[in-house]
């Protein structure tokens, strides 16, 4: 009798099981259609904006504050890019003059510039002349400077050197009998201490009195050779002669310009000198006692 009422019932369940699962499939429905339909679009990179768009000022814009200074006397702000336009336009090449040059191999090739009031410089080839420019080309008697893209050629000017050389030469030509060294042996001479500070004043008669040219041995600078020497000139005076090698005062290198003129200039404040050099192919010494 209980299985007859269990069959009654049987039907029942089985219509309240659909009716269950179809709920619970609209409920899932309902769910998933919710959670989709408040999820936000992604923003990509490219349509970001943000809300407060900070525009860029220039800090001259601020320069009402320092000129209304409320907090002490007013000031005056100056643009840092015009402060830097300006320092390469200090020297302009009218204000370089060429005034010598030591030609070689070009990584030992140097020229002499002066500016005013009388600055001289060594610039090897390839140096930045002055901040005006690069020194591209080295003759006996000119340059070529590159600025940007334009090339500038820059000469010595023998007018200028000529009469200095003319009131030099005047000027020995007076002091013949008077000359600083006097020799008191085969290769022994004596300075006059004074004189030599006198003629050393001027750096420019270390390079007119002589000309010194790169001495290259086997691809290797090995001091600098001496020719045209100045009669009466500090080398004249020093006992130095036309075709002499110097290759070193006192056992500092002579290899490049800078250090020849570093070295001539010492000679003003040392008691004793000692030049060596190379004369006929004959290594010697030359020693020298200031007085």
């Amino acid at each position: 009798m209980i299985e007859n009422s269990l069959k009654r019932f049987r039907p029942l369940n089985y219509l309240l099981a659909a009716l269950i699962i179809a709920a619970v499939l609209l409920l899932s429905r309902n769910i998933v259609s919710i959670s989709f339909s408040k999820k936000e679009p992604l923003v990509t990179v490219s349509e970001y904006k943000p809300a407060n768009n900070m525009k860029k000022k220039n800090i001259m814009e601020y320069s009402a504050i320092l000129e209304k200074n409320p907090f002490g006397r007013p000031m005056k702000l100056r643009p840092l890019a015009a402060e830097q336009k300006t320092e390469r336009g200090d020297v302009s090449l009218s204000d370089i003059a060429l005034i010598g040059t030591a030609v070689g191999p070009e990584s030992l090739s140097y020229a002499i510039f002066e500016v005013p009031p009388g600055r001289q410089e060594v610039v090897a080839y390839g140096g930045n002349v002055l901040n005006y420019g690069i020194l591209t080309k080295i003759n006996r008697s000119s340059v070529e400077i590159k600025r940007d893209a334009a090339t500038y050629t820059l000469k010595i000017s023998f007018e200028k050197t000529g009469a200095k050389q003319k009131a030099h030469r005047s000027q020995r030509t007076k002091t013949t009998q008077k000359s600083f060294a006097r020799k008191i042996g085969e290769r022994q001479y004596i300075l006059d201490s004074r004189r030599v500070r006198q003629s050393l004043e001027n750096p420019e008669r270390i390079l007119t009195d002589a000309r010194l040219l790169p001495n290259i041995v086997n691809g290797r600078q090995e001091g600098f050779k001496i020719s045209e020497v100045v009669n009466g000139g500090i080398y004249n005076s020093l006992g130095l002669k036309n075709g002499d090698i110097l290759l070193r005062v006192n056992g500092l290198e002579i290899s490049n310009p800078e250090i020849a003129i570093q070295a001539m200039t010492a000679l003003k404040g040392m008691n004793t000198v000692d030049l060596d050099i190379i004369r006929k192919g004959d290594n010697m010494s030359m020693n020298y006692q200031m007085r």
